[in-house]
């Protein structure tokens, strides 16, 4: 139980919880061929966070989309209100979640959490030239203002201007969602993978609902 074992241990969002949809792009999409398997049954939400706020957000957010694409989904929260995460992950242990899961009616699993984050720096210069219109003046611009003044400069190309350049750092958070069906053989229940990311998040609203839209999206 590979999968399940390394897919049910909750682990923290970190700095996306405080993060915005700016930038928010899938990066990678998987579904098995037994993806389809997954149609009508109920399907359990996990958001993989020890903070129960964020938790709540994103599970609900998930929900939410996924409802309205016709999937019969439901918060953790609601299900399973002590749900904590697996510290003993032996195989035995894995399978009593996996029966709890299924005992509330439960065959379909999907878990979402903070994958990575790469930061790059980012070099920007600016300056450089200056414009046409910044050395000959406005009358220059067209053909016709340069040719009638008899005083008008030579055709110089634009003057250089001293350049600056900044350094930024640039963060990306890569979220997942992975989706399970508890019904099928061991090497067959993994159904779906999809990874989303943002660049600079700057609020927490606006990631729930994009990465929520991305998953029921390619979920449909």
């Amino acid at each position: 139980m590979k999968n399940i074992n390394s897919s049910l241990i909750l682990v923290v969002f970190t700095a996306i919880l405080l993060s915005s949809c700016s930038g928010m792009k899938l990066a990678n999409s998987y579904k098995s061929d037994d993806f389809e398997t997954f149609q009508n049954k109920k399907m359990l939400v996990i958001a993989r966070t020890p903070i129960e706020d964020v938790r709540k957000a994103y599970e609900l957010d998930l929900v939410k989309q996924l409802k309205a694409k016709g999937v019969n989904a439901v918060a953790s929260h609601i299900a399973f209100p002590t749900l904590e995460r697996i510290d003993n992950k032996t195989a035995e242990r894995i399978a009593d979640v996996v029966a709890m899961f299924r005992k509330k009616g439960f065959d379909v699993l999907t878990l979402t959490s903070l994958k990575d984050v790469h930061e790059q720096d980012v070099m920007r210069r600016e300056g450089g030239y200056s414009s046409m219109t910044d050395y000959y003046g406005n009358k220059y611009i067209t053909l016709r203002g340069y040719y009638n003044d008899v005083t008008a400069p030579p055709r110089l190309g634009p003057k250089e201007m001293d350049k600056k350049i900044t350094y930024t750092t640039e963060t990306t958070y890569v979220l997942e969602a992975v989706t399970y069906n508890l019904d099928l053989a061991e090497e067959k229940r993994l159904l779906f993978v999809t990874t989303a990311e943002i660049t600079n998040p700057d609020s927490g609203r606006g990631v729930r609902n994009a990465f929520a839209k991305i998953v029921a999206n390619e979920l449909k």
